[in-house]
């Protein structure tokens, strides 16, 4: 771009001004990158050699030679939501019901969270920081590690998963939430304000209306996120066709596992089309 203005005889402007100093600035940047990967490399001690492809073709081709035994109970004892397909629903409700319950509490706590909001005096200003702390410490917490302090309190099981995921979309959508009611016209609170009506008249008359739409959006996209976690929670103790899958897994019942990957990739596929038409036409 500098060679256009060169060429011309015009000044270059400083932004695209290249000295040594911008050039040594970014080998070294490129270098330090470098060495960064390749010191990240030797501690994976990541060894290519030690892949067994003959093996891996075998246990693929175990994948795909499905056990559809595992849709329907095995004994008088089991019923239907002890099979695949009822294991499947039951993992679909636990990222509904948990993305419901991180609903009701975060929509509060948004408020509680929104520096145009909680202003005017001392005290609404310390109940907005503990918000934003709040939502800070939920959020950073992994969800997998969530699920296994819940399992430990609630045992293994839907509920650990549940409150566990639940926990974690507090702080997500609170944080999402409180930003956007922050990104809101200030006009129409300002101008009922002026009216003397109280702050909840106020959040009720001109912040509600010109948040719905992202609220809405926000809230389908944590659903899809949540049901398509929700299998892996299984892993850690949190329920679900994610436990069934990991116990066939470990006893190498790969032909069972294979079919159970294949309903989680399907039911994934289509709450993705499901979310999308939901935000399309709501939207």
């Amino acid at each position: 771009m500098a060679e256009y203005f060169v060429a011309r005889g015009l000044p270059v402007p400083p932004e695209l001004r290249r000295t040594p100093l911008t050039d040594w600035r970014r080998w070294s940047a490129i270098g330090v990158t470098l060495a960064v990967l390749y010191v990240g490399v030797r501690l994976l001690d990541i060894d290519l050699s030690r892949a067994n492809p003959q093996y891996a073709g075998t246990r693929i081709i175990s994948l795909l030679q499905w056990d559809i035994s595992i849709l329907t109970p095995q004994n008088e004892f089991e019923t239907f939501w002890d099979t695949a397909g009822g294991l499947m629903i039951v993992t679909i409700f636990l990222g509904v019901v948990a993305t419901a319950i991180s609903i009701v509490f975060a929509l509060p706590l948004a408020f509680l969270g929104a520096r145009n909001i909680m202003t005017g005096n001392p005290v609404a200003s310390a109940i907005y920081g503990v918000a934003r702390v709040l939502f800070t410490v939920m959020r950073s917490i992994d969800v997998l590690i969530v699920v296994i302090i819940f399992s430990v309190i609630f045992g293994l099981g839907s509920a650990a998963g549940v409150f566990g995921l639940a926990f974690h979309n507090i702080g997500v959508l609170g944080k999402l939430y409180s930003e956007a009611i922050e990104g809101i016209d200030p006009g129409p609170p300002e101008a009922i304000t002026a009216t003397g009506a109280t702050r909840f008249q106020v959040v009720w008359a001109a912040v509600l209306p010109q948040i719905v739409n992202p609220f809405i959006s926000f809230s389908i996209y944590r659903l899809d996120a949540n049901v398509r976690l929700a299998p892996v929670l299984g892993f850690v103790g949190g329920g679900g066709i994610g436990q069934y899958l990991f116990q066939t897994i470990n006893l190498f019942q790969y032909n069972k596992a294979g079919l159970i990957i294949f309903m989680i990739v399907i039911t994934v596929a289509a709450m993705d089309f499901a979310s999308a038409q939901i935000r399309r036409r709501l939207l």
